[in-house]
């Protein structure tokens, strides 16, 4: 039961996660910083995901649990934000952990930057236990370890994303009641980021304070991307016509889910996102990538994720 008002409303979905999870409440029960709730929205878990966050919980007063039929990661995120009493939301995946500093990071830049009104720190991405990777991005390595407003949020992220959701915070009241599109079934998170950081500041700090585990079964990413239902990327050009760095990030992810498209063999949306696609927008190397045969771009994937297992990876963004 929820005992005080907290600073930060931490929310986590939950669906079969009970490999994950303990590590993940975990992760947020030795955070330094104290003034949180813990909101776990259980979406129809038909394993042993709930006893466990349960038995985790045992000895933390301050957290609720909502159980309801599975209605997707977005709803699931909804409500938790619905029922939340802190200034600040930071959501995190059952299957992800934090730093121990991650929430006194967050609290640090609400602090500094009173004009932001979203947060977020670099993270890491766990494919083993041996293999955890830094992620590319397209920000100044100089900037590395410090804090700082991303004065172009869009332009940022035109290489691996320098957020994720389980590495933000955003202020309860920057955001509409149910600020995420539960229509959309694959790559909320951009959904969520076309309609929030057009118009907000994200303040930023650049060194990993959470770690986003990957293959993991059951993940949108590795089921893959057909008859999934994307955002709209169409509405957005439309509405930002004159951003011309939106323009670009929104061209950008065309061109990621269209090569998605291809490796399923779903011809008919790869050619739609590539007839609205603005090739000057795109790198050398992603505008060959685009136009290869089907058999070598199933064979590029494969040497990525053999380059992979050895902590290299290999992109196809602009140098």
């Amino acid at each position: 039961m929820i005992s005080q008002e907290p600073f930060f409303s931490v929310i986590i979905p939950l669906y079969n996660k009970e490999n994950y999870i303990e590590t993940t409440i975990n992760s947020i029960l030795k955070q330094s910083f104290k003034s949180f709730e813990i909101i776990i929205i259980n979406d129809g878990s038909t394993d042993k995901s709930l006893e466990i966050a349960e038995i985790t919980l045992a000895d933390f007063s301050n957290y609720s649990i909502v159980s309801q039929k599975n209605k997707g990661l977005s709803a699931a995120r909804n409500r938790g934000i619905s029922s939340a009493k802190g200034k600040l939301i930071a959501l995190i995946d059952a299957d992800d952990k934090w730093h121990n500093l991650f929430l006194e990071t967050i609290y640090n830049l609400y602090l500094s930057f009173p004009n932001a009104s979203f947060y977020g720190t670099d993270y890491l991405e766990k494919y083993s236990i041996n293999n955890v990777l830094e992620t590319k991005k397209n920000i100044s390595f100089q900037l590395k370890n410090k804090n700082f407003l991303i004065e172009d949020f869009f332009t940022a992220n035109m290489f691996q994303p320098i957020i994720c959701q389980s590495s933000m915070a955003f202020k309860r009241k920057a955001v509409v009641q149910s600020p995420y599109n539960e229509a959309i079934n694959y790559a909320e998170d951009v959904e969520f980021y076309l309609s929030n950081l057009v118009n907000n500041k994200l303040a930023y700090h650049y060194a990993p304070k959470a770690i986003i585990s990957y293959n993991i079964p059951d993940q949108i990413t590795k089921i893959g991307i057909k008859n999934k239902t994307l955002p709209n990327l169409d509405f957005y050009q439309r509405a930002n016509l004159e951003n011309k760095s939106l323009l670009r990030y929104i061209d950008f992810k065309r061109y990621m889910y269209a090569i998605a498209y291809k490796l399923d063999g779903d011809k008919k949306n790869f050619n739609r996102l590539v007839e609205n696609l603005n090739h000057s927008n795109l790198s050398f190397k992603q505008r060959i990538l685009l136009n290869s045969p089907l058999f070598g771009l199933k064979l590029l994937k494969s040497i990525k994720k053999i380059f992979l297992k050895y902590n290299i990876r290999l992109t196809s963004f602009k140098s």
